[in-house]
């Protein structure tokens, strides 16, 4: 008996070792595995474009149908004059920027500019879009905006945790409401909850077209003088840095024929952007 008990505690190191190497060898496999996935999906891959996106209608929309828009449609024309296969990566804008941040993808669309941002984004120039903040009222005549000072008797829906511009931002003598977001707006104004709502244009206008509201809810006289270009933006850390000339001159030329026209007539016709430049209209 004392002997075999001795065998026994023999070969317990041995079991345990076997086990930890079996244990590491596992885990190096793995890491292997991730990194390859990860090599596989890196920007800049020979005939891939990387683009990360946030649904943002009408700019992203998702819907039965899939995933389209304005940018949609951009990023699938631009992918192919580059000869690149699109590769999408939906996600938080959170994300989204962290993303573009790390250079783990190529481009990020629906981009206003700020400072801070240029750090790690280059932007692509021309805009291909531009948003402004815009006042909304009910079309029954009982209200209306023709400068800043009317807002100070009235009742203000607003999103919640959103910028539109100063001094309107940080005003504090207006009565504000907030919700979480512009249909609940429009409804609060339809109900006769608010005198008027303020929102992105872009968004607004969609959400008032897609739910037949147009002959109720109309744009206030009053436009404050401010916009925000939407531009594409390259991570700094992509190789198509490489190639952002080329990114500029595919996008000039979609504006010049018409087709950035043509995609904001299709999911944006009150926009500016989708009247037609000077010269022949493009055929479809």
């Amino acid at each position: 008996m004392p002997a075999n008990r001795k065998s026994d505690c023999s070969q317990a190191p041995r079991q345990l070792v076997g086990f930890i190497l079996l244990a590491a060898l596992i885990i190096i496999w793995g890491v292997t595995i991730a990194r390859d996935a990860r090599a596989q999906s890196a920007p800049g891959r020979p005939g891939q474009l990387h683009a990360a996106f946030s649904i943002w209608e009408p700019f992203v929309i998702e819907d039965a149908s899939g995933q389209h828009g304005i940018d949609m449609g951009i990023l699938t024309e631009l992918s192919h004059r580059m000869g690149k296969v699109l590769v999408l990566h939906p996600c938080p804008w959170r994300r989204c920027l962290k993303m573009l941040e790390e250079g783990d993808i190529d481009v990020l669309s629906s981009f206003a500019y700020t400072a801070e941002r240029e750090k790690f984004a280059f932007y692509i120039k021309p805009a291909y879009s531009r948003v402004s903040p815009v006042f909304y009222v009910r079309q029954d005549g009982q209200t209306d905006i023709f400068r800043y000072e009317d807002l100070s008797t009235l009742a203000i829906g607003s999103v919640v945790d959103s910028r539109y511009f100063e001094p309107f931002d940080s005003d504090r003598s207006l009565n504000k409401f907030e919700a979480s977001s512009e249909m609940l707006l429009l409804r609060m104004l339809e109900a006769n909850r608010v005198d008027v709502i303020v929102g992105s244009d872009a968004n607004v206008d969609f959400e008032i077209r897609r739910n037949d509201l147009g002959d109720m809810i109309e744009k206030a006289a009053f436009r404050p003088d401010h916009h925000n270009d939407i531009h594409i933006a390259v991570s700094r850390n992509s190789p198509l840095m490489s190639q952002t000339d080329q990114i500029s001159k595919i996008v000039t030329d979609l504006r010049e024929e018409g087709f950035i026209a043509r995609v904001h007539a299709r999911y944006w016709p009150a926009s500016d952007d989708a009247k037609y430049p000077d010269g022949p209209q493009p055929t479809e």
